[in-house]
């Protein structure tokens, strides 16, 4: 079973967002996970969460106190520094002249 979204409690003139209402227990394979991001109760929902957001664009709500949870984080944050220090040099490469050239701006 997936953990759940369902409508945050409503407050004032916010936007209505879906909030996880449960965890999913069983673990994904990090090759399915594109991404995540955190719901905390500071969004007015019941409970804190990591939302993983999938290849077939599912979101599936789970909790970091899993181990499994904490593995695909490291996995994302490793991912994430490689591609950061990868598109750094590119733009490295990009800014080094030819002789006799001004370099492009």
């Amino acid at each position: 079973m997936l953990g759940l979204l369902g409508p945050a409690p409503a407050t004032g003139s916010q936007e209505s967002k879906a909030c996880c209402t449960t965890y999913n227990r069983k673990p994904i394979p990090f090759q399915r996970v594109q991404g995540y991001r955190a719901q905390t109760r500071k969004e007015n929902c019941r409970i804190e969460a990591i939302i993983l957001y999938t290849t077939k664009n599912m979101k599936i709500c789970v909790t970091r106190k899993d181990e499994w949870v904490r593995k695909i984080l490291v996995q994302l944050s490793s991912k994430l520094k490689k591609m950061s220090k990868t598109s750094s040099a590119a733009r490295q490469t990009l800014t080094k002249t030819a002789p006799g050239r001004a370099p492009c701006r």
